[in-house]
């Protein structure tokens, strides 16, 4: 053995042989230090020595006297530093919502991290009880945490955010084999090939059964890596005749937005910033999601003042709140995007859409009787909250390929956009990025936009209030991209679509052949 081999082996011994508050703190430390894989990092070295540590972690619970309960134990620990660490944002909004809510904000943050933390601890439970001291051990801890995953991703509202497959940059050539098997199925492999040096050191008879796992884990990476090249360098990207986008990317402080004093000032800025430049050739503006404080299909002045602006000129793709009397009786407020034309200056709706994916605390309140009690009260600027609207479609207006509209976080969701005779030209995803501040939300929302592009084979456009706005080609490739403090507009064409990917016709069949490949792995003997 090298003496690097040593130190290693040492290394691991040391961790494994942690006990108490310390074998804790390490855990949670491991977990933090991990998300700088994530966007806007990337350092994906980062994430295969947390995971790496995770497992040394797991060798030392299973030398105790209840492993599973230690192994339990210890992926919370893991998961929470992590979960927190890479999530830690969400707080802002209850900075930018105002003083009231900052009280709250700790708590919140705390109950949530420890909700998600708790989905690794039942999976680091499931991965003790078929633990081993060898590398077969890595195959399970792999399937293990991939269904946490899946579950955190598909279950209670589902939060599929920063995957682990999401630690390579999309666009680039790796992330290219999310055209094949989806985030997901990249998620799985990463988890894989990033623990899999742990197994270097372990109780295998030969040496080349303790390499097994990292040598198929860099045959994976590697013949990803050529085969995402050769994708790209092979690409070749179109526009849309006829179609010229202009993108709204606007920086407005949100609780000077939504101030009833400001309405008008908001509205002109939104005007201004859409018109620096001519017109000319401009055939659609896109503004983001809830652009206006303001119920503007019911605000005559405003929609007068945008139909001067837009005469007989483009259409006004824009997020707006509005409001619907239902059967009941009861008043619904929906969170939409709409669709708006201007022929001899009337306004006229030629398409609405109403979010279906809401967020939790955020749009509605789950569980509203029993977190009143404890005195937990949402975000949401309307008392009862968002009504979400039907399932996801397709829509199309005049001049204008078929597409996908998402707003916000749902453009987390893989597989949300319509597929078969359904399937869109492309994607237009608006947000309200301005919640979370300069933090690192709003580029890890983009990274989720650019890996649907690649799932999908679909451009997709965004436009957002202090977050990332941009035209992404069906490589996840940034074709536009605005800084995201850039309060400004910026004109694109729309890039074509590709065929439809093999993730979006065989994704699930796919998925299940990975998993069968690993699982095999776990049924070699020492």
């Amino acid at each position: 053995m090298t003496l690097t081999g040593r130190k290693t082996t040492r290394l691991a011994h040391r961790i494994a042989g942690l006990r108490g508050w310390r074998v804790h703190l390490l855990a949670v430390l491991a977990g933090a230090f991990g998300v700088l894989g994530q966007a806007p990092f990337h350092i994906w070295p980062a994430s295969l020595l947390s995971l790496v540590v995770l497992v040394w972690l797991l060798d030392g619970a299973f030398a105790t006297q209840r492993p599973i309960r230690a192994g339990a134990a210890r992926a919370f620990s893991f998961a929470f530093g992590q979960f927190y660490a890479g999530l830690y944002w969400i707080g802002a909004a209850f900075i930018s919502r105002g003083p009231e809510y900052i009280p709250l904000m700790p708590i919140a943050l705390t109950l949530l991290m420890a909700g998600l933390a708790l989905i690794w601890a039942l999976a680091g439970a499931f991965a003790l009880r078929f633990w081993s001291l060898d590398q077969r051990r890595i195959a399970v801890l792999a399937l293990s945490l991939f269904a946490a995953e899946w579950v955190r991703g598909n279950f209670f509202t589902g939060f599929p955010w920063n995957l682990p497959g999401m630690v390579w940059a999309p666009g680039a050539s790796v992330s290219q084999s999310a055209s094949l098997f989806g985030v997901w199925g990249l998620s799985l492999l990463t988890l894989f090939a990033f623990a899999a040096p742990a197994a270097l050191v372990g109780r295998d008879r030969f040496w080349w059964q303790r390499a097994l796992p990292t040598v198929f884990a860099l045959l994976c990476f590697v013949g990803l890596f050529v085969a995402g090249h050769n994708r790209l360098s092979m690409a070749v990207t179109k526009a849309q005749p006829g179609v010229r986008l202009r993108v709204v990317q606007s920086v407005i402080d949100q609780r000077e937005k939504w101030k009833p004093e400001n309405r008008n000032a908001v509205l002109a800025h939104y005007l201004d910033i859409s018109t620096k430049e001519p017109l000319d050739g401009v055939t659609h503006v896109i503004w983001p999601e809830g652009a206006l404080p303001t119920l503007l299909l019911e605000d005559g002045p405003a929609l007068d003042a945008i139909a001067d602006t837009f005469r007989d000129g483009p259409v006004l793709i824009t997020g707006l709140t509005r409001r619907e009397l239902a059967m009941s009786g009861e008043t619904l407020y929906r969170n939409s995007l709409i669709a708006l034309s201007f022929a001899d200056g009337q306004p006229r709706v030629e398409t609405v859409y109403d979010k279906h994916h809401l967020v939790p605390f955020g749009e509605y309140m789950p569980l509203s009787d029993l977190f009143a009690r404890i005195g937990i009260k949402g975000l949401i600027n309307y008392d009862d909250g968002f009504t979400p609207g039907p399932a996801p479609s397709s829509m199309q207006i005049d001049n204008l390929p078929v597409f996908s509209p998402q707003i916000c976080y749902e453009i987390a969701y893989s597989g949300f956009t319509p597929r078969d005779e359904g399937r869109p030209a492309w994607v237009l995803n608006i947000s309200n990025d301005a919640w979370f501040g300069p933090t690192t939300g709003p580029y890890q929302h983009l990274d989720h936009a650019r890996y649907r592009a690649i799932e999908e084979g679909l451009p997709v456009v965004r436009s957002a209030s202090s977050g990332i706005a941009g035209v992404i080609d069906p490589y996840g490739r940034m074709v536009l991209r605005m800084r995201r403090d850039a309060d400004r507009a910026m004109d694109a064409a729309l890039p074509r679509p590709l065929p439809a990917t093999p993730f979006k016709r065989h994704g699930t069949v796919l998925l299940l052949f990975l998993a069968g490949l690993i699982f095999s792995l776990r049924l070699l003997r020492a």
